[in-house]
């Protein structure tokens, strides 16, 4: 026990970290502003129109349908009853993060001995222990590893101005279905699926739920949250959580001047009890209608969004933000940019193309605000060709650079931004005209079709 007076003392590499940590947190690393940040336009209205007339950019019996299949994915992990995935493939997860055995430095000698500890405690050799639905009672992060920080000097470790702790997968919000299929073996973590991905997360942020529970979650109607971050407080006032823009939540009463979900807490034996939370203004009727203005709101919303990798530190990376974006007006993506590209809509590849033919298909087929251009480890939305140049709205962590002297480097740009495919150009434009993303590009999505219609009086 400590002494009361005597500071606990913090050593060199454990300081370091913490800071680290505090300025990722806290949006500090001197984050370098690239010439299309500074002069394109970052306002969303700046690209969609105002529709006054409330008009619609797809066909409502098209929205109806994507809200549908929404739902549909949302509370899949209540069908199951067995993992959709064997022990090997949650095995498989982390395998990459392992440093080669041949490696006897010391710092990967601390790093297997710290996932060597983490993989005995996932306990899978008794895999799967559990079986049963539950839902999040707070913003939870989902890890490849049951160990809530990356291993001392793993690859991708806060720091540096680089948040790229890779055995985080995502972050999920509250009132988010769940189903747990296992525990570790110190009882602290729980293996979980959502709709959208898989990993351990502490059990905290869970609570069982049992039949009628479902039942009442699933009925709706559903309300969805329009305001990032948006603070649920109980009729008293009492703080219950933030939810991030696109989740959802039961209707506790008919639409209003303040609007009133339900909330779900965890209750002190782990099974889940209900609260009601006003939220005046920073939720809609689920699914919100597919409007320029509704767009431009929401796309605003996220604008300058720091960048964080699955998740961490309550921010999105490039998938996490177009999947939210999209979200409120139901239309569903996966987690995983590769997934999204395949699975969103209708895929054109565009491999084999030369540049010139991909920035012709891109401007004569996409969809502004409905297309994703994708290549490997990135995903961007496509929001049109204003003046003859394609351009995307996305975020992301840097961009490369090539010094006079030849040597290549970045700049970290770390947040969402609206851009051309050539971020970063003045900086490496005679080395690398054709920028850093179409001369790779791999597939276009179409996400849905523009069918115009009026809204219903």
């Amino acid at each position: 026990m400590r002494r009361q007076g005597v500071p606990h003392r913090i050593n060199g590499p454990t300081l370091a970290f913490l800071l680290a940590l505090v300025l990722v947190a806290s949006g500090c690393g001197n984050f370098d502003v690239i010439r299309d940040i500074r002069e394109l336009p970052q306002n969303h209205f700046a690209y969609l129109p105002w529709d006054n007339d409330g008009r619609l950019r797809v066909d409502k019996d098209w929205q109806e349908e994507m809200k549908e299949r929404y739902l549909e994915n949302h509370f899949l992990p209540w069908r199951g009853e067995a993992p959709r995935v064997t022990s090997d493939e949650v095995k498989a997860a982390w395998l990459p993060f392992v440093p080669d055995p041949d490696d006897g430095s010391r710092s990967a000698r601390r790093r297997r001995s710290r996932i060597r500890r983490a993989a005995a405690n996932t306990g899978l050799h008794n895999y799967p222990n559990a079986s049963q639905p539950g839902i999040t009672t707070a913003t939870v992060h989902l890890r490849h590893l049951p160990i809530a920080v990356p291993p001392a000097d793993a690859p991708g470790r806060p720091g540096r101005r680089d948040p790229l702790d890779k055995l985080q997968v995502s972050s999920v919000p509250p009132g988010t279905p769940v189903h747990i299929y296992h525990f570790s073996k110190d009882g602290v973590w729980a293996l979980v699926e959502t709709g959208f991905a898989r990993g351990w997360t502490k059990r905290k942020g869970l609570a069982a739920v049992d039949p009628d529970f479902m039942h009442r979650w699933e009925r709706g109607p559903q309300a969805v949250i329009v305001r990032d971050k948006t603070p649920l407080r109980r009729r008293d006032g009492r703080f219950l959580y933030r939810a991030p823009l696109g989740a959802l939540f039961p209707m506790a009463t008919a639409p209003g001047e303040k609007l009133e979900v339900y909330a779900p807490v965890r209750g002190k034996r782990g099974g889940v009890r209900i609260h009601t939370a006003v939220l005046p203004g920073e939720a809609a009727v689920f699914p919100l209608p597919l409007t320029d203005a509704n767009l431009a709101t929401l796309g605003n919303e996220l604008i300058r969004e720091p960048y964080g990798w699955g998740g961490m530190n309550g921010r999105r990376d490039c998938s996490a933000m177009i999947r939210d974006l999209l979200a409120p007006f139901g239309i569903w993506l996966p987690r995983h940019s590769a997934d999204q590209a395949r699975e969103g809509g209708t895929f054109i590849d565009l491999t084999g193309l030369a540049t010139a033919e991909k920035k012709r298909l891109i401007m004569d087929r996409g969809i502004p605000y409905l297309t994703l251009l994708w290549l490997k480890g990135h995903i961007m939305l496509y929001i049109g060709s204003p003046s003859g140049e394609p351009l995307v709205f996305h975020n992301f962590w840097s961009v490369r650079t090539i010094s006079a002297a030849g040597r290549p480097g970045r700049k970290v740009v770390g947040r969402a931004a609206i851009t051309t495919l050539y971020p970063g150009r003045e900086f490496n434009g005679a080395a690398d005209p054709e920028g850093p993303y179409l001369a790779y590009l791999q597939g276009m999505t179409l996400i849905g079709p523009v069918i115009v219609a009026k809204l219903e009086n």
